[in-house]
């Protein structure tokens, strides 16, 4: 008799056959773990263990663990963008600025007119999620934000949630103001780093949320960590902003890290 045990998977569960090794080598080659260190051969009756399953609550398990793994394997981002076409298209909407495709990766500037930095925002509701793209300041670059607003009616405040924002001198996490509270409920800079960003030099950034934490890297660098009450909340839109003459944006990859 055999018994499997594992915690690598989202619950517990034992597992008993009297044909377990065959099954084993079949299960680890499906699902990718590795059950030899939870093997105990027992040859004797199972009267110390609380559960034994039958045959066919064997295989309801076998197939829940087969049926999960593929679901997790199989699972696809939320938003998968190289931009490789000619049109920003559908998910998209620019509010300020100058943004087109450039050369396979999305590029954006200020218009001195507009007297704001260019934002566009692409539609993509998330709570927990995991967040990559790539970014590269370009000649007359400023700053590069990339955030969040809060979804309607989950917060009292007008205005954006937070950002990571990047200038060629140094990175930041901030919240920002309650425009209608500015006083009571200014900008915060809640994380920063003062490393610096080569023009022309594209660069990975990843920004993690959980509950009200965030978590933001930019390959080699040590992140950047920050907490508020208010990160919890549903995001209905990333928010791209550009301040300067002009920052590429390519490989967006959006994942969510809720709970099911």
């Amino acid at each position: 008799m055999s018994i499997i045990r594992s915690t690598e998977l989202p619950y517990h569960f034992l597992i008993f056959s009297p044909d377990c090794p065959t099954f084993l080598t079949a299960l680890e080659e499906k699902i990718g773990l590795d059950f030899r260190a939870f093997r105990i051969k027992n040859s004797s009756p199972m009267k110390n263990f609380p559960i034994r399953l039958s045959k066919l609550s064997f295989l309801l398990a076998y197939f829940a663990i087969l049926f999960h793994t593929a679901f997790a394997a199989d699972e696809k981002p939320l938003v998968e963008d190289d931009f490789e076409r000619t049109e920003l298209g559908k998910g998209w909407t620019i509010q300020t600025g100058a943004w087109e495709i450039r050369e396979g990766a999305l590029h954006g500037a200020e218009i001195p007119e507009d007297n704001h930095s260019a934002a566009a925002r692409r539609v993509v509701q998330t709570t927990d999620a995991t967040y990559q793209m790539k970014f590269r300041l370009t000649e007359g670059a400023k700053a590069f934000h990339f955030g969040f607003d809060p979804a309607r009616g989950e917060l009292k405040k007008r205005g954006h949630l937070f950002s990571v924002i990047i200038s060629p001198k140094g990175w930041r996490i901030m919240k920002h103001v309650d425009k209608d509270r500015p006083k009571e409920d200014p900008n915060e800079v809640l994380a920063t780093a003062s490393n610096s960003f080569e023009t022309g030099k594209w660069y990975s950034l990843e920004v993690v949320t959980d509950g009200t934490s965030v978590t933001a890297t930019i390959d080699g660098f040590a992140p950047l960590k920050a907490e508020h009450p208010t990160f919890g909340v549903k995001k209905p839109t990333l928010v791209y902003r550009v301040i300067g003459d002009g920052v590429d944006i390519d490989d967006i990859s959006v994942k969510s890290n809720a709970a099911e």
